[in-house]
């Protein structure tokens, strides 16, 4: 028998191996390190180590308590990491043989990261924020906001939300709004209109694409959402803003905008009256769009819209809609301008050409539209966009020309005037069409776009020009008639979806046609012009394939795209003697790649490269010459080729919590080959120019970036930029009476940059500093052309100050150039802007005087050099001046007496 000291030895190195051989579990919770509070749907990632097998990871989800729960296997190193949407990540190590079943890293705290760190803020009622699940929920009731507040002021003091350009960023990235879940409306009318008092809560979470959402395939298209959750009684209610605006001279502005929110049934109307510099492009019920002109347009414009929306019977995340907008929009605009262009000549001084110009342009345009998003079922969606637009336009212009060999006087050769009016009337039809059905991992779509436009455009023009050298002066009196027309259809496949478990894969193919025919009918001084009349008819065929492909693999992913298109292009051109039917068959490819790897959280190294190539229009293609123009004659060059881009570019950026820290470098080179570019022929007899196009050689373009940011303390932001670039251009100078031939002139353009920004907000204060110093030097082969450094330091400041119901901004600017030919270029500006803000009447109300350019300095003027031409130029523009502004806003009752 086995004796007793035996069995237990025996008994102990069975025991050993048993535990050896059974998992451990893994256990622990997770709360919030500020509250205590237990956070619920936590990712918990987990890497076992083990030297024979190599490294195993998976993911864990804390319950609804906080804890999680997994067996392990027994002597394995366990790197643990939670991860929270808008809080930062916490790594814990824990090693298995404990001596007992159970590894627990304890409880892990998890910190709110930087973007909600910044306004953290918890009173004695209640939190600004909590979580739920992976959403971040803002209370307003927390904000102390001021009765009468709109949206916008609440948006702006939620912690890591700005508005930067009239665009909503969290943490730097792009935002989408939403309203009650469901695709918000106009964006700005939410902001601007919608009282505070109307939001229960502001949701920030990220959205998913469509195809995760019915396959549940990962594609990376995730987007980040703030929706803006309305409280019932202020539904089906109408936000309405109406506001005056008088000029201290002529002009004024009055606008009406209202929008009834809806779950189901939104509706807006829109009008505005004015004689200002901003102009409406259009309004829709999804956003607008406007400009900023020089001088003052006088604008009627219009809209009413309407949408319907509605839940299918079965389950989708998405609401069906269709909305249509119907509207008309008129405007008359101005616009006077100079311009003084030199062009390069080989070994001698540049030829100098002084344009001055007017231009007067009235314009209707009466659009429809209509959008729409159709669940067919749960695997089919349908969408259908459709445009009408009928515009009719006039427009009158008048310049003068001069042009000179030299500076100083006899040394013009010629001048002229030139009056010419043009009126243009049609109709633009556009559709779209998307019919996407949903597999278990993939979809695939059906497309298909039309595009038909007619127009006809009627005109005449009146010329005198003067000849010096030969003391002559001719008058020319021109008529045209030009009908257009172009229909272009296009057809297609769209394929997404896994081709393992890495890897996305995106698959399309277009086929489109085109047809488009011109008529330029003209006549001189009454008398048909059979040389400058011409008739172009045109159809193309393009098959165009594209590929994308997405791989991932733990902290590396592969972004890899290609296009290739085959096209087939016919034209029919006659113009006097000349009848070509020209024909061509393009095949074109382009590519892109871009590689990311994560070194480690919230540090990312970005590399890119692409290639793509051009080919030229086929009507400069065509030995054809213009001369309706006798000062500017264009001529076509049947030798064009190609042209050809390679872009390489790398990129570093990475994020520290402390401080708010962000900090990026960037590289990219740039190598063209046979670019296209103008040349010009100058006949000095009569002082004319001939352009043609040609290939000529390639350069290269280097550039660097530095860009960082932080907060240093409490209420402080900094943010500096610098960057530099060195691009080598070629082009042909300027060929004199056809006897000096083509002579390359290199153009070294070397760019030196730094932007500086700090930005101050404490209490009821708000300062902004900006200061830009730019230095650019221009330098050539030929040494005739003289090497021109440039120079120009901007420095702004924006101070805001609130008392009461008061605003006070204070904005002066200090503007100076160096460098440039003209004097009105060079010189120092010295600006100053100020605004009076007054809000009444619970803050419905408000009242601003608004002063521009106090010091009556501004300048509006622009520069542009090559390596065959210097050119500078400027606008008239309407600079000085002060506004007094009346805004009202209809707050609505809620229902039930809120």
């Amino acid at each position: 028998m086995m004796s007793m000291k035996k069995a237990w030895l025996l008994f102990a190195i069975m025991s050993v191996a048993l535990l050896s051989a059974r998992a451990e579990i893994l256990k622990g919770r997770v709360v919030d390190a500020e509250t205590g509070e237990q956070l619920s749907g936590v990712r918990i990632e987990v890497t076992e180590s083990a030297s024979e097998k190599g490294n195993m990871s998976y993911t864990l989800t804390a319950d609804t308590a906080g804890c999680f729960y997994c067996p392990t296997q027994a002597g394995n190193i366990l790197a643990i990491t939670a991860k929270y949407f808008g809080y930062g990540s916490e790594p814990v190590r824990r090693t298995g043989m404990s001596g007992n079943d159970t590894i627990s890293p304890d409880t892990i705290y998890l910190r709110p990261g930087a973007e909600l760190m910044r306004e953290v803020a918890v009173d004695a009622r209640m939190r600004r924020f909590y979580m739920k699940g992976d959403t971040v929920v803002f209370n307003p009731d927390a904000f102390n906001m001021e009765e009468g507040d709109r949206l916008v002021a609440l948006i702006e003091r939620l912690p890591g939300v700005s508005i930067r350009d009239g665009k909503l960023l969290w943490d730097g990235e792009s935002l989408k709004m939403m309203m009650n879940g469901r695709d918000a409306l106009d964006e700005a009318m939410l902001l601007n209109m919608v009282p505070v008092k109307a939001v229960e809560s502001v949701q920030a979470y990220g959205r998913s694409g469509e195809l995760q959402e019915r396959t549940g395939v990962a594609d990376g298209n995730e987007e980040r959402v703030l929706d803006v959750r309305i409280r019932p009684g202020f539904m089906d209610r109408f936000h309405t803003e109406a506001q005056a605006k008088v000029y201290a001279g002529k002009e004024y502005a009055v606008n009406i905008d209202a929008t009834k929110l809806s779950d189901t049934d939104p509706f807006m109307v829109y009008a505005r009256v004015a004689n200002d510099p901003e102009r409406v492009d259009y309004r829709t019920i999804n956003g607008r769009g406007f400009r900023q002109a020089c001088l003052p347009i006088r604008q009627q414009v219009g809209a009413v819209a309407y949408r319907h929306m509605w839940k299918p019977g079965y389950e989708v995340k998405r609401d069906s809609r269709w909305d249509i907008t119907a509207g008309a929009n008129h405007w008359d605009e101005t616009g006077e301008g100079w311009e003084s262009m030199l062009a390069f000549v080989p070994d001698a001084t540049p030829i100098r050409r002084r344009t001055t110009s007017r231009v007067y342009t009235h314009n209707l345009k009466v659009p429809l539209d209509f959008v729409s998003y159709f669940n067919l079922g749960q695997r089919n969606t349908l969408t259908v966009d459709m445009n009408v637009a009928y515009a009719r336009g006039r427009r009158d212009d008048f310049s003068e020309l001069e042009t000179m060999e030299a500076e100083g006087p006899g040394t013009e050769v010629n001048a002229s005037t030139c009056n010419a009016m043009a009126t243009t009337e049609g109709v633009n039809v556009k559709g779209n069409t998307r019919l996407t059905h949903y597999f278990k991992k993939s979809s695939v779509a059906a497309i298909v776009r039309v595009d038909y436009d007619n127009a006809k455009e009627e005109g005449w023009s009146q010329g005198e020009y003067q000849y010096f050298r030969h003391g002559t002066v001719i008058t020319d009196s021109q008529r045209f008639s030009t009908p257009r027309h172009r229909l272009s259809a296009t057809m297609g496949m769209d394929f997404n979806g896994a081709t393992g478990k890495r890897t996305m894969f995106h698959g399309m193919w277009e086929s489109s046609y085109i047809h488009s025919s011109l008529d330029d009918r003209r006549w001189r001084d009454g008398t048909p012009d059979l040389e400058n009349s011409a008739c172009r008819r045109d159809n193309n065929w393009d098959n165009s394939f594209t590929m994308e492909s997405t791989y991932k693999k733990g902290r590396f992913s592969m972004k890899r795209s290609m296009r290739a298109s085959i096209i087939r292009e016919r034209t029919r051109y006659r113009r006097a003697a000349l009848d070509t039917l020209a024909t061509r068959t393009l095949a074109l490819m382009r590519s892109f790649m871009e590689a990311d790897y994560l070194l480690r959280p919230q540090m990312m190294l970005k590399g890119t490269l692409a290639f793509d190539n051009k080919p030229a229009d086929i009507m400069d293609c065509i030995a054809y010459t213009d001369n309706t123009n006798p000062l500017y004659i264009r001529k076509g060059n049947p030798d064009l080729e190609k042209s050809y881009t390679i872009d390489i570019g790398l990129q570093f950026s990475m994020m520290r919590a402390k401080h708010s820290q962000a900090l990026s470098f960037s590289f990219n080179y740039q190598r063209s080959i046979d670019p296209i570019a103008t040349v010009l022929h100058y006949d000095s007899h009569v002082g004319a120019y001939t352009e043609q196009k040609r290939n000529v050689r390639g350069g290269d373009v280097w550039s660097a970036r530095l860009s960082y940011e932080c907060n240093p303390a409490k209420g402080l932001m900094l943010n500096n930029v610098v960057s530099g670039t060195y691009d080598c251009r070629y082009g042909i100078m300027t060929i004199v009476d056809d006897v000096t031939g083509m002579t390359y002139n290199r153009h070294g353009q070397s760019l030196l940059q730094d932007k500086l920004a700090l930005m101050y907000t404490g209490g009821d204060w708000l300062a902004y500093s900006f200061h830009t110093f730019r230095w650019n030097r221009h330098s050539y082969s030929d040494p005739a052309q003289t090497t021109r450094n440039l120079f120009n330091y901007t420095t702004e400041l924006r101070l805001r100050y609130k008392l009461g119901q008061w605003k006070f901004t204070l904005s002066p600017r200090y503007i100076l150039d160096r460098g440039y030919d003209s004097a009105i270029l060079n010189g120092s500006q010295v600006l100053l802007n100020a605004q009076v803000d007054f809000s009444f009447m619970q803050n419905r109300a408000e009242l601003i005087l608004y002063g521009h350019d106090l010091l009556n300095n501004q300048k509006h003027v622009y520069a542009d050099i090559t390596a065959t031409t210097h050119t500078e130029g400027g606008e008239r523009f309407l600079h000085q001046y002060a506004t007094l502004t009346f805004m009202y806003r209809f707050n609505p009752k809620a229902k039930g007496g809120r």
